[in-house]
């Protein structure tokens, strides 16, 4: 009988054409299946730091009192919503489902649930994507991305649009260079537009680094094709805490302390 059914597996061994697949097979597929769930979650925490810094970078979480006339006509429960960075978070769900796949494929993969894997990768990429803000990587890619992919404009609702609205006296951008003499600045706004900017009677926001380079929010007005009189002027980059905030009174840039013009 044990004869009969192993000549059988013989003879239907021959029959498919059935070889032998050599252990390191299923130790590289194993690997390439790891590799697949980690990489998933890697690109998953950089899609939620970049989420994470479109969101806080928003000035409805700080700088409320700089852009009145901008919620007076669209209500800041409205503008929160469109806020929302719905690509990063696209993005964030297509790299965690990857990971699963990629998990459910391993050695163990099976034994666990749905559910529990894909709360475990939510968690890892939380974690890293925290990890990664602490060294601007958000706001590296993000910024990369506004600055030289066209189409993500158009994609994403982020702070830079907000800032790029000189109708309604918001300009934001890049300096590009600095007339000392003249007090004034050429800024390139995040549509590639230059901008000749007279900060004379600029209240800026004390410990602001004007240099080129440097990012800035500006309110004022629009006098021309691609000139603005500024009214305010402070920095980009916000730091979360309670900090004084600067009167709106006109006064000359020289006389405002703790400005720093290079």
């Amino acid at each position: 009988m044990q004869n009969a059914r192993s000549g059988f597996i013989l003879e239907e061994i021959e029959k498919r054409h059935a070889v032998l697949i050599p252990r390191w097979h299923f130790l590289v597929k194993r690997f390439g299946f790891w590799m697949l769930a980690v990489i998933s979650v890697l690109t998953g925490a950089i899609s939620m730091a970049t989420a994470m810094y479109v969101f806080l970078d928003h000035d409805f979480l700080e700088d409320h009192d700089y852009i009145n006339l901008f919620f007076s006509e669209r209500p800041i429960i409205a503008d929160i919503i469109a806020s929302i960075p719905y690509l990063w978070l696209a993005a964030l769900a297509l790299f965690i489902l990857v990971a699963f796949f990629g998990f459910r494929h391993t050695k163990k993969g099976y034994r666990y649930s749905a559910t529990r894997v894909i709360a475990a990768s939510l968690l890892a990429s939380f974690l890293l994507s925290a990890a990664l803000n602490t060294v601007d990587i958000g706001q590296y890619i993000h910024r990369y991305l506004i600055e030289n992919v066209h189409v993500y404009n158009k994609l994403i609702y982020a702070n830079e649009q907000r800032w790029t609205n000189s109708e309604r006296g918001l300009l934001g951008g890049k300096v590009i260079r600095i007339d000392k003499s003249s007090h004034l600045v050429v800024l390139m706004d995040f549509d590639k537009a230059i901008w000749s900017v007279d900060i004379s009677r600029a209240e800026v926001h004390p410990k602001t680094l004007i240099a080129p380079g440097k990012y800035l929010k500006l309110t004022g007005v629009k006098t021309g094709k691609r000139t603005f009189q500024a009214r305010s002027l402070q920095g980009w980059d916000k730091r979360y805490h309670k900090r004084a905030r600067p009167s709106l009174k006109i006064t000359p840039t020289k006389e405002n302390t703790g400005t720093k013009i290079i």
